[in-house]
């Protein structure tokens, strides 16, 4: 399946005559795409992001992209697209309850959680968001953190190939001081509302 977008992406390229650093032209309406139908991997954009413009400027174009796509798409759902959507995708969100709950719960955190490790895909994330108690504030603020531990780690890991171990090594230490921060900093801000899912789920 990878592939065959890969193969998909580098014939839309071709076609528009895109390269250097001319392909934002196409991958950023793909995001878009991306974060309102999930229809491909972000990671692809990710690594081509990174082949052009090196894993510094590549993960910071895919944090751009990945942002402005997913705040769009958000505002989107939010007031036009929500009946529609719901109609169509609604019994999709039903296997996620439980991360409507937690999203509902802590906010920017969860949102954090879902955008860095894969386990909701991003465009239910965005519609998650949407339908919640969120503010516009926070949901952009838990997207611009979570879209950058996510492409942080990803980029990091897609390019062990392509830069040396030492600088490899320093992206990845660098990526666990910024974890453990905002490690820190959830536990403090949400350690009453820890201690009760704990007791909850002790029975208590």
């Amino acid at each position: 399946m990878t592939e065959t977008i890969n193969a998909w992406i580098d014939w839309l390229l071709q076609s528009l005559g895109l390269s250097g650093p001319y392909i934002v032209f196409a991958t950023f309406p793909l995001t878009i795409l991306q974060s309102l139908f999930g229809f491909f991997p972000l990671a692809v954009l990710i690594v081509l992001h990174v082949s052009v413009f090196e894993i510094i400027g590549g993960m910071a174009v895919s944090w751009i992209a990945c942002n402005v796509a997913a705040v769009l798409v958000y505002y989107l759902f939010r007031r036009y697209l929500f009946d529609w959507f719901d109609r169509k995708w609604g019994y999709r969100l039903k296997k996620y309850d439980k991360w409507q709950v937690y999203l509902d719960r802590y906010g920017i955190w969860t949102l954090v959680l879902l955008r860095t490790v894969p386990i909701v895909p991003s465009n239910i994330i965005n519609l998650m968001s949407a339908v919640s108690s969120m503010k516009p504030a926070a949901y952009i603020w838990g997207t611009v953190l979570g879209n950058l531990s996510f492409i942080w780690l990803f980029g990091t890991i897609s390019s062990s190939l392509i830069v040396p171990r030492e600088d490899w090594n320093g992206f990845l230490l660098w990526y666990g001081v910024f974890m453990l921060i905002l490690l820190a900093v959830f536990v403090r801000l949400h350690w009453g509302h820890l201690q009760e899912d704990k007791r909850k789920r002790m029975g208590h």
